[in-house]
């Protein structure tokens, strides 16, 4: 008997109905139970947060539910599945990778977990240095309410690896320095998400918008300035909520 893969919205443990705020908070409840920081599994961590990452965008969403539509067993009245095996006679290639292949390709998972792993870790630490500042500044929730947040950053800065990292070698920055690149190119990128979706930016928000400006100081300083600055420079983003 096949066992059914699971879909983004068993992943999170919500309906397909689900609205925005409550695939938020599922999110966040999930995130805090499989964090590693937490005793959780980094790969059910990833998978948690690729699951947020399709069904928190819209259009992305609708894209999903359209496929997961379309290859839904009841959707297809009367179908069956082929087990039937390929041709023995199918040159080898057809049916699967050279080994040659095979290689390359696991040493380039391999390469991107490893950078993805410094990214996370990076992440942690500077948002922990961010949190002892906002804290001793003027902090608008305890330092648990600030290391919630946190973790939905690193969770955030974790995703999309390769993307990133092409954005930082673009930048410039040199084979040692990716894996600090690669993180300010995503405190960039989750700032203008924020920026984008903010209408009105409470509390919640701002405290967000801080911990992503002052972590992106704090791993700035690690590469050079002309290097920074190629990457965008710091998002300056509660700044510009206050603004509004």
């Amino acid at each position: 008997m096949t066992v059914a893969a699971r879909s983004l919205y068993d992943v999170l443990g919500v309906t397909s109905s689900a609205d925005g705020d409550t695939l938020r908070s599922a999110f966040r409840q999930r995130a805090r139970v499989l964090h590693p920081d937490h005793g959780g599994d980094a790969t059910d961590m990833q998978e948690l947060h690729e699951a947020w990452t399709v069904l928190s965008d819209p259009t992305r969403r609708a894209a999903y539910d359209r496929e997961l539509e379309r290859t839904a067993p009841s959707s297809r009245p009367g179908s069956t599945t082929s087990t039937t095996p390929p041709p023995t006679d199918a040159p080898t290639a057809a049916r699967r990778p050279a080994g040659s292949a095979v290689r390359r390709t696991s040493r380039r998972q391999a390469w991107v977990a490893g950078v993805q792993a410094q990214i996370i870790r990076l992440s942690r630490l500077a948002g922990r240095s961010a949190t002892q500042t906002m804290l001793i500044r003027g902090p608008r929730a305890d330092r648990a309410g600030y290391e919630a947040v946190v973790a939905d950053i690193v969770t955030a800065l974790a995703s999309d690896t390769e993307p990133r990292l092409r954005a930082a070698r673009a930048a410039g920055a040199a084979p040692l320095d990716l894996g600090v690149a690669a993180t300010l190119v995503g405190i960039r990128l989750e700032a203008e998400r924020i920026r984008r979706e903010t209408t009105t930016a409470d509390d919640e928000v701002l405290m967000r918008a801080e911990l992503l400006d002052r972590m992106w100081d704090v791993l700035a300083h690690e590469l050079p300035s002309g290097l920074t600055a190629q990457l965008g420079g710091n998002p300056d983003l509660a700044r510009r909520l206050r603004r509004r």
